[in-house]
């Protein structure tokens, strides 16, 4: 009885390690993957140090937040971006669920929109 009751907690056990690492199936990255992810937003505001956006209208990520702040790293030199610009963004795929959501792995930022 005890090793039926061990065979099962270890199951269950490897069963949830193993559902942490999977893809959710809809484009979401993987635990520890080497993914990226590239989605179009509009500047909302300029704070010190980010940026707040409104992921545009059937990107994915506006399924997660319609606003995201997003920090001021790994920015194309020009051209300066302003309130009511149109950035693309590559991330790795992870948006912290908070209000505004945010990301904090970016890759790249530029403007394709003025």
């Amino acid at each position: 009885m005890k090793k039926h009751l061990l065979l099962i907690l270890t199951l269950g056990l490897i069963l949830t390690i193993a559902a942490c690492g999977t893809s959710s199936g809809d484009g979401e990255s993987e635990v520890g993957g080497d993914e990226t992810v590239t989605f179009q937003a509009t500047i909302l505001e300029i704070q010190d140090g980010y940026y707040l956006v409104e992921p545009m209208e059937g990107s994915t990520e506006l399924n997660s937040a319609d606003q995201i702040t997003i920090p001021m790293i790994n920015m194309n030199p020009s051209p300066e971006p302003e309130v009511g610009d149109v950035l693309e963004i590559e991330y790795d795929g992870s948006i912290a669920e908070s209000y505004p959501a945010q990301i904090i792995n970016v890759y790249s930022i530029r403007v394709v929109e003025s």
